[in-house]
């Protein structure tokens, strides 16, 4: 039932930011909405969901961007092993921590991304208004990324209670 909770949402994010979000004035430079999916995961789940998902979750997005294999995998896979390794010493409850958290995994995103687009086209170089963007994108994650992820964390109880009632009842 999670997993199918997962990638219904994943694929909803999906959905939205290459369909609804590149139409919207207002949402012109949006960020990669399944960076907080994979934040949320690596401070709030065990690593026997989290790693198998952010790894399809990587390969799907390779897939879909045409860009090069293994790109998006190799994003969410460190930002979910950062994530992890934070929720050991941090609260991961905190408003202010899962804003810095998911501005620094977009942050982090955008940087691999810039850094690939300069080193796979080094006569074109990184845009102008790139860093523009790039703040931009940071500012809509720190200020939506904790709702996301507490919009996931409110089904995910809410499922984890319904996993628990019928164990109950069996």
């Amino acid at each position: 039932m999670t997993y199918l909770f997962y990638c219904i949402v994943c694929l909803l994010m999906v959905l939205v930011k290459t369909t609804i979000v590149p139409g919207q004035v207002v949402f012109d430079a949006f960020y990669d909405l399944l960076v907080p999916f994979i934040v949320y995961l690596g401070l709030n789940r065990p690593r026997r969901e989290g790693i198998p998902l952010a790894l399809f979750f990587g390969l799907l997005m390779d897939s879909l961007s045409g860009g090069t294999p293994g790109l998006y995998l190799s994003i969410y896979f460190w930002i979910y092993i950062v994530m992890r390794w934070l929720s050991q010493y941090l609260h991961a409850g905190n408003f202010l921590f899962t804003s810095l958290s998911v501005g620094s995994a977009v942050a982090f995103e955008l940087f691999v991304l810039l850094f690939y687009l300069a080193a796979a086209s080094p006569d074109m170089g990184i845009p102008a208004d790139a860093s523009r963007t790039a703040l931009v994108q940071i500012g809509w994650a720190m200020l939506t990324g904790p709702l996301i992820m507490y919009f996931i964390g409110a089904v995910q109880r809410r499922i984890d209670a319904m996993r628990r009632g019928a164990a109950g009842l069996s």
